[in-house]
């Protein structure tokens, strides 16, 4: 308004020394005529000021209150939506909500996100089908099925969607759209109030597991208390490292390939036992179980998982271990051979001591491992029947059975053998495996009626 005054003035003095250069007579009556002329463009000036200026603050203001209300608008559109969506400007973003922010793991950078090109986080290769989006969307056309789009998060891995991309109000400023995406992966939807029921981070800190995030370069970038508890290395400390720097060196090549496959899509998940090593420098047993965060295969994704302690478990295997070979040790003495096996007209061995070779020829792993080798083949074809008919009688009356019949050996001879044993029955009555313990008997005692007590 000042510059509008003093342009008005300026205009008046250049009016009057216009004017006074026109007519060379001097005199009072010519100057004041001059004067008065200056006055009355002045004056008039100043009324089409007075007169204009309201209507021009009051269109200014109009405008200012018209985009204070589009922005309120926009706002309170995004955020009421459930599902992550995007106020678009043309290719610019204008504001996301909070279940946006939240997918892409991009919570607390609102403001960078704000004015940048939204095709900044769609893959590259998906650039086309944005494009084909937005052109649709300049036509007021929307599509009923979604497409297929992927989503950049902030650890640059990809998240494949089902997106559409609607057109909001007209705007000589710009051309609004709305864009919502459901990830592909989340088949089932939190309600609205998952938050307040279940405070899943509190349950993730206490975990007695490690959880753990890879980024799609393979580093660390996520890790609950856990992991301190365990390997008392700092959380601080770990990230940005790879699960291989603290695993122990005969497991790394192990581990980088199931993971890198994984991260690759050429498998969904695995499960392995691997040690890692303490700050203190202790080897310990744990079992990895990771998956990929996503479901495209040949592109590399972040990988998520667990590291769950089997220490306890492997010294216990082990000790079973030692005491089996101690047991096989004791019974390889036994001039017999000691077994457990199934109730079928296999007698398919489930245990077999090493004795079985001085009794019938064939060793442990044969017996063990041979489907086409069972030990009713190894009894004699005339006693097969009269084998499995006495068993069964005697297991109905007391569990137990005391049997002669003759088998026939690796090398073709035919050997007298006495068993005993009893019946395996579960809690509710049920047969589940006969054990016992066959020797052979002497010859002088061949002439014993086959198949009796």
């Amino acid at each position: 308004m000042n510059v509008f005054i003093f342009a008005t003035m300026i205009i008046s003095i250049i009016f009057l020394i216009i004017l006074g250069s026109w007519y060379s007579i001097e005199g009072p009556f010519l100057a004041h005529i001059v004067i008065l002329i200056s006055a009355v463009v002045a004056i008039f000036s100043a009324a089409l000021v007075f007169i204009i200026q309201p209507l021009l603050s009051k269109n200014s203001i109009r405008k200012k209150d018209e985009s204070t209300q589009q922005l309120t608008w926009l706002r309170e559109a995004s955020n009421a939506l459930s599902s992550p969506a995007v106020v678009l400007d043309g290719l610019i973003v204008k504001f996301v909500n909070t279940p946006f922010l939240q997918t892409l793991g991009l919570v607390g950078l609102e403001d960078q996100i704000k004015g940048m090109p939204f095709t900044n986080i769609i893959h590259p290769a998906d650039h086309h089908i944005f494009a084909e989006l937005n052109a649709e969307a300049a036509t007021g056309k929307t599509k009923n099925e979604g497409t297929k789009i992927r989503l950049l998060s902030l650890d640059g891995s990809a998240i494949p969607s089902n997106a559409s991309l609607t057109k909001m109000r007209d705007n000589q400023e710009g051309n609004l759209t709305l864009f919502q995406f459901t990830p592909l992966s989340a088949e089932h939807a939190l309600s609205s109030n998952f938050e307040p029921q279940f405070n899943y981070h509190s349950i993730i800190d206490k975990l007695e597991q490690i959880v753990f995030q890879l980024n799609v370069e393979g580093k660390i970038i996520f890790l609950n208390p856990a992991w301190e508890n365990f390997l008392e290395y700092k959380i601080k400390d770990s990230l940005n490292k790879t699960i291989s720097h603290f695993t122990h060196p005969e497991d790394k090549l192990m581990v980088e390939s199931r993971l890198d496959s994984v991260a690759y899509g050429r498998k969904p998940s695995f499960t392995i036992d691997f040690r890692l090593i303490s700050l203190r420098g202790d080897s310990n047993w744990f079992r990895l179980r990771a998956k990929s965060s996503s479901n495209v295969i040949g592109e590399r994704a972040s990988v998520i998982g667990t590291i769950t302690d089997i220490q306890d478990i492997k010294e216990a295997e082990a000790q079973n271990a030692a005491n089996r070979r101690a047991a096989n040790a004791l019974l390889s003495h036994i001039p017999g051979m000691v077994y457990r096996c199934r109730h079928d007209r296999s007698w398919t061995f489930e245990f077999v001591s090493e004795g079985c070779i001085d009794i019938t020829g064939y060793d442990s792993l044969e017996l063990l491992h041979d489907s086409s080798l069972t030990y009713n083949l190894i009894i004699h074809p005339s006693d097969r029947n009269a084998v499995w008919d006495s068993i069964n009688q005697q297991i109905v009356k007391d569990e137990k059975f005391n049997i002669i019949y003759r088998i026939v050996t690796r090398k073709g001879e035919t050997k007298f053998v006495q068993e005993h044993g009893r019946g395996i029955f579960s809690s509710t009555g049920e047969l589940l495996a006969l054990e016992g313990f066959i020797t052979e008997i002497p010859e002088k005692h061949h002439n014993v009626t086959t198949a009796v007590h």
